[in-house]
């Protein structure tokens, strides 16, 4: 089961088991609460109707007990007053609903409703003896009018009995769900208490140890153990992570083998160039020497110069290579990427002549500097050209090669373009990742990563032209935003140290376009800006 997967019917489980108990609770209290609500409710509100009724109907009796004793013709309103409580005991305040009461209950308050039906009815009759002057037959009553009223009282004393049973019954229900409840609740913990250390040890298992075993991992990683290999528990996300770690570290301690046999060649580069170079500036002082001596022969004065050129040639190619492998303390100025492009061409030029590669392009003579670390752009060119080199070996000739530099838009731009078979779409979206190549065994994959780093250092950025096709080649565009303008000298040096600037820019890309066209025909620089 996937991590995921298992998280998720966790707190699923969790959300569960939050919800049942309130819910059950809810609806094992609800059902005897609400009965005994209503119950109470009406219960009291019919005990309250019969007692008003019954009162109603004691006032009534009170007064026709006290006429017929003094046999005294009753007033008019006297009349009016008895016949007000026999009709206010005979009638029931509202419609009241005897669903919520038992069947017995229901029983005697019917019965005393019916004993005070007839207790009203004996007061009226006996109030139309009053009106007719019959008080022989008045007085023979009022013992019967005593037996209804305890009858109506004795039925009222059992509807109460019944009553309190009824409202007892219920309380005794609700305190029944309440001490299930109670119990069912301190199981239902129980239960939640003894999942819990489950819970934590299946986490513990599936995530904790992982983790900590990936931490630890990472944390020797840092400490430059790149041997460290984690253990892979089970097919899970983790496990899968667990995996990357291991293969991360193994390219790591690839990688890390290879830098060392590139640093190891590079000191042994810089030995080896420190020892050419010696013998390379005798053979140009011996030319020098040979040519300067007015005795020689013009055939053997024009074979000494070509040696005295050939000779700066390698030790100028030399230098170029001393400082390229040489690791120096980051030097951040202002940059020409002409002049970058031309040292960086000057490191590779060897390589198009062997691999039949025609180049081209356009440098802007008026290109403005930018803010960077020379050395370090000069590498990015370097790696870009190299790769461009890599891929037209192969293809089919014609190879073609255009660098370009222009401005635009506040920034400055060198493109490095090729007609191979460009970049494939699966390679794309990985391109600038760290370690990913497709030279195989004979790459890093840490080039075009590294340069990008270089260029965002420096507030540009190096990307790839997605607006060509498959099979027109690549093209990768280095920007960098212009250099901020060199605060004002003093009115007599300024224009001096511009045009001194600018004319040094010319005359070096005058120089170098002159001295490549002329020695390489195939070197097709010119120097205007791209259209």
């Amino acid at each position: 089961m996937s991590l995921r997967t298992t998280l998720l019917l966790m707190t699923l489980a969790a959300g569960l088991y939050a919800g049942v108990l309130p819910l059950y609770l809810f609806f094992r209290v609800r059902a005897p609460a609400l009965a005994l609500g209503e119950g109470t409710a009406a219960i009291v509100a019919l005990q309250d109707d019969l007692a008003r009724r019954n009162d109603a109907l004691d006032h009534a009796g009170s007064i026709v007990r006290h006429l017929v004793e003094s046999r005294t013709p009753p007033a008019a309103d006297t009349v009016d007053t008895i016949r007000h409580f026999v009709t206010a005991g005979g009638v029931r305040s509202g419609a009241r609903a005897y669903a919520t009461v038992p069947l017995p209950l229901r029983v005697a308050l019917a019965r005393a409703e019916d004993a005070m039906t007839r207790l009203g009815n004996a007061l009226a009759e006996e109030v139309a003896l009053f009106e007719r002057g019959r008080w022989d037959d008045a007085s023979r009553r009022v013992r019967a009018l005593d037996s209804l009223a305890q009858v109506v009282d004795q039925q009222m004393l059992a509807e109460g009995q019944l009553a309190r049973r009824d409202l007892l019954a219920r309380q005794q229900v609700l305190q029944l769900a309440a001490s299930e409840v109670l119990r069912d609740a301190i199981l239902w913990l129980v239960l939640g208490a003894v999942c819990v250390p489950t819970a934590v040890s299946l986490i513990r298992r599936r995530m904790w140890r992982p983790l900590a075993d990936l931490e630890a991992g990472l944390a020797r990683v840092a400490d430059g153990d790149l041997t460290t290999e984690v253990a892979v528990p089970g097919s899970d996300e983790l496990a899968r992570l667990a995996q990357h770690f291991n293969e991360m570290t193994r390219v790591l301690r690839d990688r890390a083998e290879e830098q060392g046999r590139f640093a190891a060649a590079g000191e042994l580069l810089a030995g080896v160039a420190h020892e050419v170079n010696n013998p390379l500036m005798a053979i140009a002082a011996h030319a020098e020497n040979r040519v300067a001596d007015p005795a020689i022969a013009e055939e053997q004065r024009s074979e000494m110069q070509q040696i005295l050129r050939q000779a700066r040639r390698a030790a100028k190619l030399l230098r170029g290579l001393l400082r390229f492998v040489r690791a120096t303390e980051r030097e951040v100025g202002r940059v020409n990427l002409n002049d970058v492009v031309r040292s960086a061409m000057d490191l590779v030029s060897y390589r198009f002549g062997v691999d039949e590669i025609v180049v081209g392009g356009r440098l802007d003579p008026n290109l403005l500097p930018v803010q960077g670390d020379a050395i370090k752009l000069e590498q990015v060119i370097v790696n870009l050209l190299s790769n461009a080199i890599d891929a037209l070996r192969g293809s089919t000739p014609p190879r073609q090669l255009a660098v370009d530099t222009w401005f635009e838009d506040g920034r400055v731009s060198v493109a490095v373009t090729d007609n191979g078979r460009g970049v494939s779409a699966d390679v794309v979206g990985r391109l600038f990742r760290p370690f990913a190549t497709t030279k195989g065994r004979r790459g890093t994959g840490l080039g075009l990563y590294i340069s990008r780093q270089v260029a965002r250092e420096a507030g540009g950025d190096l990307v790839l032209d997605s607006s060509r096709g498959p099979g027109a080649g690549a093209r990768f565009v280095l920007s960098l935003p212009v250099a901020a303008p060199i605060p004002p000298e003093p009115a007599a040096a300024a224009p001096e140290a511009g045009s001194r600037w600018r004319g040094s820019s010319d005359a070096v890309a005058h120089r170098w376009t002159k001295r490549r066209t002329a020695r390489r025909p195939w070197l097709g620089w010119a120097r205007s800006s791209p259209t």
